[in-house]
């Protein structure tokens, strides 16, 4: 995104001051609106999604006036197990950016640049789903409980991610997308049956025949064992503003000590200023499963001819600590608030939505 000089000086003074741009403190999550198959809505915006009949959970993470909107749907299957792992179930990921930023207009579609835009859009995309594959799906769900007959048969799930609009933070609001819909999905009940029978054809001997019975009840179906512990991605981006020339500190080595903050959740002008992004991976419990850095933004604030902070993706040393801190912080705020909306909305659910006339069973194929 492109910001000028001055911008990126009036967003980072901001976010030093603790008061960013849209008014909220460096802790401070926006307000989103999540939507998913069993809920109609987990915020006070009332939001009336139905859920994706095809599949077997689902979610929408929404921004109430903002560019934010990103729609997850988990699809189950019984496949064969990997011969490599055959007692752990398969999860697989996939992310779509096609229709964000306008990728799926016929304005993008047209001009000398498309080709550039698809490439870089299929780049961003691979990025993001090798990102997710490795902080998120180790640790989504309990691989060993998706196992329905070891060594022959377990759950397959396929998780679709298709942001789109996004302001900012698309690995944030993509995990809470699949929390949510992990968390929203059920499984039927599924029993293996092995019977013996006659074979005459050759030796007359008896031969057994291995078979899966499935119900259809939606009622009897359960969640994937784990998927509420399935961990949320903090992106905590480093805005760093160098010394005025009335206030400036310089060591016994006459470098100058810049000023820092950590902030998350932040806007795509936030990210613009930014000097660098650390995606910290955390579960329930408050521990780390992940931890990635990212490159900062393409604007920054000039000092002496030279433009700080653009192009760099790097911190002061002294900012470790508090961006775990921060991350730490970040996610026990918002792993109360998701759980606390989830019940105070679980008491007031109805059926509303064209999805509710086979919400009770599922479609055997």
């Amino acid at each position: 995104m492109a910001i000028s000089a001055s911008e990126a000086h009036y967003i980072i003074e901001s976010c030093l001051t603790d008061l960013r741009i849209d008014g909220r403190s460096k802790l401070e999550h926006r307000p989103y609106t999540i939507t998913n198959r069993s809920t109609n809505a987990k915020t006070s915006q009332s939001a009336n999604a139905p859920a994706f009949i095809l599949s077997n959970g689902s979610s929408r993470i929404h921004l109430p006036g903002s560019t934010t909107d990103v729609v997850c749907s988990v699809k189950a299957d019984l496949v064969h197990p990997s011969p490599s792992k055959p007692n752990q179930g398969i999860l697989e990921l996939n992310v779509d950016l096609s229709l964000c930023g306008g990728g799926g207009t016929l304005e993008a579609s047209a001009g000398a640049g498309a080709q550039k835009r698809r490439r870089q859009q299929r780049e961003e995309e691979s990025q993001i789903t090798s990102l997710l594959q490795r902080l998120i799906l180790p640790h989504a769900v309990n691989h060993e409980s998706l196992v329905v007959w070891p060594g022959k048969y377990v759950w397959r799930l396929s998780i679709d991610v298709m942001v789109l609009r996004c302001d900012g933070c698309v690995l944030d609001a993509s995990s809470i997308a699949i929390r949510e819909a992990l968390q929203n999905t059920k499984l039927p009940k599924v029993q293996a049956v092995m019977e013996k029978g006659n074979d005459n054809a050759d030796n007359g001997g008896s031969a057994s025949k291995n078979d899966l019975l499935v119900d259809g009840d939606h009622h009897k179906a359960v969640s994937p064992r784990g998927a509420e512990d399935c961990p949320l991605v903090i992106t905590v981006s480093v805005l760093s503003s160098p010394p005025s020339a009335t206030d400036a500190v310089t060591s016994t080595t006459g470098s100058k000590r810049y000023k820092s903050i950590a902030i998350i959740d932040a806007r795509t002008e936030e990210e613009a200023c930014a000097s660098s992004r650390v995606c910290v991976t955390v579960d329930k419990n408050g521990m780390v499963c992940g931890v990635h850095t990212l490159g900062g933004g393409g604007a920054g604030m000039e000092e002496e001819g030279e433009q700080v902070g653009a192009g760099r993706s790097s911190m002061p040393i002294s900012m470790l600590g508090e961006v775990v801190t921060t991350a730490s912080m970040a996610a026990t705020k918002l792993y109360t608030k998701l759980d606390r909306d989830r019940h105070v909305v679980s008491s007031t659910d109805n059926d509303c939505g064209y999805g509710y006339l086979l919400r009770n069973h599922f479609l055997i194929q």
